[in-house]
């Protein structure tokens, strides 16, 4: 059994000291068991999250799709996510907030969608899929190839200015959106509630899926609560992470493991050690802090 942590560490102080607080006697059982074999990203500054490699790489892909993934399309289109967003303008610039922050309901995105449907129109070959309340996915066959653009696990939560993307197709997307947007009478409706308006649109993770699967499972459960800023929730889904599927998986004999961070996602597997490395192992208790600080 193989188990992925998509957003297992951050690197701010305050998700550090989090980290060091936490008792994860499962994972330091696992750890002690297993060894690191392979290791994907580069830096907290790269578009797409660590995660996102190391499963391109499971399915035999040179680049992340997490879109096309998303939808389980195979390669006949291309796939983007698009994520309603509220950009907070504010004295140091413009900061792209959660998109939980809208509490956006599933009527309330579908009736959001129908708005955007007319600048990706059905009728010029785009595709589109509501896969829940804040992740829609459009495709199309030809106009989203050569596209590349920062996953929105990279710009949530933080001001957009350095994942804006290079391409000005997307820059034109994006604007246009806005201008639709803008004063609707669904944001006015929203604002009278004292909601945040749905002022923008997020378009990322493009690609294509070559249709292979990744034989692994992914727990997403620390994604949302480090995405929100919420450090106390996620040090509790930490907990409860630890007590249930990586309990599970320290009873497997063939387990393996990637933890992945903002810089790196780092697998862990079972493989042959010297008597030396085994003694070791025997005596030395793994840091668990810190093999996740390293991520």
């Amino acid at each position: 059994m193989h188990l992925m942590i998509p957003h297992a560490s951050a690197l701010d102080d305050a998700a550090r000291h989090a980290l060091a607080s936490l008792a994860l006697p499962h994972l330091g059982a696992l750890l002690a068991r297993l060894s690191p074999t392979g290791t994907w990203g580069s830096d907290e500054f790269s578009p797409q999250p660590p995660h996102h490699l190391a499963l391109a790489a499971l399915r035999g892909q040179a680049e992340p799709s997490a879109a096309a993934w998303a939808v389980e399309a195979g390669p006949e289109l291309s796939w983007a996510l698009m994520t309603p967003v509220h950009l907070a303008v504010g004295s140091d610039g413009v900061d792209v907030l959660p998109p939980s922050a809208l509490h956006l309901s599933e009527s309330d995105a579908a009736r959001f969608a129908a708005v955007l449907r007319e600048l990706w129109p059905e009728a010029e070959g785009w595709q589109w899929r509501l896969l829940d309340a804040t992740r829609w996915a459009i495709g199309h066959a030809s106009a989203l190839d050569g596209l590349g653009a920062a996953s929105i696990e990279r710009a949530a939560g933080r001001p957009i200015e350095p994942w804006l993307p290079d391409s000005r197709v997307l820059r034109r997307w994006q604007n246009e959106a806005q201008m639709l947007l803008h004063d609707h009478a669904l944001n006015q409706a929203r604002e009278a509630r004292g909601e945040h308006a749905v002022n923008s649109v997020w378009i990322g993770d493009i690609g294509r899926s070559n249709g292979r699967a990744a034989s692994v499972t992914i727990d997403a459960r620390l994604t949302e609560p480090l995405m929100n800023g919420d450090l106390a929730a996620w040090a509790e889904a930490w907990q409860r992470l630890d007590a249930g599927p990586l309990a599970a998986l320290a009873k497997q004999p063939d387990a393996q493991l990637t933890l992945c961070g903002e810089r790196f996602a780092r697998h862990f597997t079972q493989r042959p050690l010297s008597l030396i490395d085994k003694l070791k192992r025997r005596w030395q208790t793994p840091d668990v802090a810190a093999v996740l600080e390293a991520l």
